[in-house]
């Protein structure tokens, strides 16, 4: 089975940059996360897509112009759990 994921609806985040970090605010929970890159660049390219972890980390790499290998499907995969864990992304089976 092939594991996709949504982001929050953008209407619920309320974003703010802080140097290296980003302040993100989730409405419906009234938490402000910090989050440091590449989180908010994975929550910026799926948008209000359902998406699956290949697909964003080609997304990324097509955006950033790197390579979508085997460390950037992985380090994709590890933040979204985290950001599954937080709220801020849903799992969505297919």
């Amino acid at each position: 089975m092939i594991q996709k994921y949504r982001a929050a609806p953008t209407d619920d985040l309320i974003w703010h940059a802080l140097d290296s970090m980003t302040l993100l605010f989730h409405r419906p929970s009234g938490i402000t996360h910090m989050l440091a890159d590449p989180a908010p660049a994975i929550l910026e390219i799926m948008a209000d897509a359902t998406l699956s972890a290949d697909e964003i980390a080609s997304r990324l790499a097509a955006e950033f112009d790197i390579d979508s290998g085997g460390d950037t499907e992985n380090i994709v995969h590890a933040r979204l759990a985290e950001l599954s864990g937080l709220g801020l992304v849903e799992r969505i089976p297919v």
